[in-house]
């Protein structure tokens, strides 16, 4: 009995992540943990929405934002003000394949995260407004991808 309560014990072990020696969550060791996040489309800079519609994905730079693969991307469009696109992160390190779409000259010596398509929302509910009154704090706030705004990524996911 005691050598099957030393094998559960081990089994069931849990891992801590810890920030700032706070306890942020705890999860059985071995399981993976995907993120959600919130990140800032700029139209300025490519036409993400039709590279999305077009080849189904887009590529997004390595970089500031750590995404791992399984995480899921919301794509706020900064052309519409709104959050429009759930994306799921299915590779790193790719070489960029969404340059016809960029209106300024793509970045294609920087890897690339690969950011498929899993859902578009149209409705009017994600708007910059609604996201404000749900935690958002002005754009500026999404320069780099976000995933610690809980508040606001909870909402958004209540909506997809």
């Amino acid at each position: 009995m005691k050598d099957i309560r030393r094998i559960f014990v081990r089994i069931i072990k849990i891992k801590y992540i810890c920030k700032s020696k706070q306890l942020i969550m705890k999860y059985p060791i071995g399981m993976t943990l995907n993120r959600t996040w919130l990140a800032f489309a700029n139209r300025k800079r490519c036409r993400h929405a039709d590279a999305i519609h077009s080849l189904g994905f887009i590529s997004w730079r390595m970089g500031r934002a750590r995404f791992s693969i399984g995480d899921i991307v919301y794509l706020f469009m900064s052309d519409e003000r709104c959050v429009r696109f759930k994306m799921v992160v299915t590779a790193e390190n790719c070489k960029r394949e969404d340059q016809a779409f960029w209106v300024e000259t793509p970045p294609n010596d920087i890897p690339t995260y690969k950011l498929e398509l899993l859902e578009e929302y149209e409705g009017t509910k994600l708007s910059e407004k609604e996201l404000c009154m749900h935690g958002l704090k002005g754009c500026r706030s999404l320069e780099v991808p976000n995933c610690n705004n809980t508040e606001l990524i909870g909402y958004i996911k209540s909506i997809f």
